[in-house]
C-alpha cells in the first residue's frame, strides 16, 4: 500500500472534468487516509477520494470588466508571485506534520507547479512523480500564453527531478523521451472490463449525436465543421439530426454553434447521467481540433471519455488529426468511423451516409475489446501507476 501521498494540482481528484476523472480512476487502490490533494481552494471536487489541502485561488476580481482585464495583469502576477510562496510553505510544514512520501505534481498553472518544485528543492528526499495530462508548450500556445524561458526552466526542472514521469499517451512519451533525454511512462483514463456493455446495435434510422465534453480552443474548429454539416443535411433534407453537447462551452464558442439548429448545449452533466446517455445515443462524437494553435494539444492528448466511450458498445466517431494520438489509436485498432478532415465536402459525404445508416457496423465489438483490454484496462493502468508511488 502506497506511503502518505500529497497530489500539488490545479484540480482536485475528483473535480467534475477529465482532469478530476483520471486521477479518481487512478487512485481507486490507494488508502484515502494516506492520500491528500493539494489545489486551489475554490475548486471542489465532485467525487471524493482522500482529503483536501487548500491553496490560494489568485483571480482577477469580479468587478473588474473583462474587457479591461489585461490593465490587472501585473496585479495578477504579484499575487500568485506571493500565492505561490505561502503554498509552498504551507505545504513544507503540512509534509513535515503528516510524514509525506510521495509527491504527485500535475502541470498546469506556473505559479503552482513554482510551488511544487520550491518543496521538492527544501525536501529531497520525496519521492517526485511528475504526470503530464496536457503537453505545456501546447496548453500555452493554445490559450496565446508566452511560453517564456523561465516557464521552460520549470518544465525542464520538474522532469529532471522526477523519479516517475507519466505522459497522457504513447505519442507524448515518445515526444518527451526524445526532447528530455530521460525514460516516461503512459497513465490516462481507464475503464473496468465489467464495465464494457453489449449495447451496440445501430439504430436503423440515426440521428442522435452526443459529445460528452467541453468545448473549447482544444476541439472548437472540429465541432463547428461538423455542425455546420449536420445543419446543411438537416436542411437539405429536413431530417431531425442533433447534436448535444454535456460539457462547458467557451463564451466565444457559444454563439456560432447556438446558430445552429441541430446544436443542444444542456451544460455539463453528472458522470453518471453520461454514461446513461452514451448507450442511448446513435453516435458518439470524440473531437479536437485542427487549428495550428492547438496542433501540440491535438497531437498529444488523450481524450479522458475515449474509454468510456468505447465501453458503451455504441459506434464512436473520431474526427481528429491524422497524426494525432486519439487517431492513431483508431487506426491501431480499425476502430471506424474516423474522419481527418474539416473539408465540408467531406464532411456532408459522411453526414448523408451516416444518416442513412450506411456506416453502422454494429460498433466493432472485436476491435473495440481489443483496444479496451490492450491499451484501456483500468486494473493495468491503476497498476502501473500505483507502483510509482514507496
Amino acid at each position: 500500500m502506497p506511503s502518505p501521498t500529497l497530489v500539488i494540482a490545479d484540480y482536485p481528484i475528483g473535480y467534475p472534468s477529465g482532469f478530476g476523472e483520471t486521477l479518481y480512476n487512478l487512485f481507486a487502490g490507494f488508502d484515502p487516509q494516506n492520500l491528500w490533494s493539494a489545489h486551489p481552494g475554490h475548486h471542489a471536487p465532485n467525487k471524493k477520494r482522500g482529503n483536501t489541502f487548500s491553496l490560494p485561488s489568485p483571480s482577477r476580481p469580479d468587478w473588474i470588466p473583462p474587457q479591461i482585464s489585461l490593465a490587472f495583469y501585473p496585479a495578477l502576477k504579484i499575487l500568485q508571485f506571493l500565492a505561490s510562496k505561502r503554498s509552498a510553505a504551507a505545504m513544507s510544514l503540512f509534509i513535515n506534520q503528516n510524514s509525506i512520501k510521495n509527491l504527485l505534481v500535475v502541470p498546469v498553472s506556473p505559479w503552482i507547479l513554482s510551488a511544487a518544485l520550491a518543496v521538492h528543492r527544501e525536501h529531497r528526499e520525496l519521492n517526485l512523480i511528475l504526470f503530464v495530462m496536457d503537453d505545456w508548450q501546447g496548453h500555452h500556445e493554445s490559450y496565446g500564453l508566452p511560453f517564456s524561458g523561465r516557464r521552460r526552466r520549470l518544465l525542464a526542472e520538474a522532469i529532471s527531478r522526477a523519479n516517475k514521469r507519466f505522459a497522457v499517451s504513447r505519442e507524448m512519451a515518445a515526444h518527451y523521451e526524445e526532447v528530455y533525454g530521460v525514460s516516461w511512462e503512459v497513465a490516462h483514463n481507464g475503464i473496468g472490463q465489467a464495465s464494457v456493455s453489449n449495447n451496440g446495435q445501430p439504430a436503423s434510422k440515426p440521428g442522435k449525436i452526443l459529445l460528452a465534453g467541453d468545448i473549447n480552443v482544444f476541439r472548437f474548429d472540429a465541432v463547428l465543421a461538423f455542425a455546420e454539416a449536420l445543419e446543411r443535411h438537416k436542411r437539405r433534407n429536413q431530417s431531425t439530426l442533433e447534436l448535444t453537447v454535456f460539457g462547458d462551452v467557451a463564451e466565444e464558442y457559444r454563439k456560432p454553434l447556438s446558430q445552429l439548429s441541430v446544436v443542444n448545449m444542456p451544460g455539463r452533466q453528472p458522470h453518471s447521467y453520461c454514461l446513461d446517455a452514451m448507450k442511448s445515443t446513435d453516435l458518439l462524437y470524440l473531437p479536437l481540433a485542427f487549428s495550428q494553435k492547438a496542433t501540440r494539444i491535438s497531437l498529444y492528448s488523450l481524450p479522458t471519455k475515449l474509454p468510456e466511450y468505447l465501453a458503451s458498445g455504441k459506434t464512436m466517431l473520431v474526427h481528429a488529426p491524422r497524426e494525432s494520438a486519439v487517431f492513431r489509436v483508431a487506426e491501431r485498432y480499425d476502430l471506424k468511423p474516423r474522419l481527418a478532415t474539416v473539408d465540408a465536402i467531406a464532411l456532408d459525404d459522411f453526414v448523408k451516409n451516416w444518416s442513412e445508416g450506411k456506416l453502422n457496423d454494429d460498433g466493432n465489438p472485436e476491435r473495440v475489446r481489443l483496444a479496451l483490454s490492450g491499451e484501456f484496462d483500468l486494473g493495468n493502468l491503476a497498476s502501473t501507476f500505483e507502483s510509482a508511488f514507496v
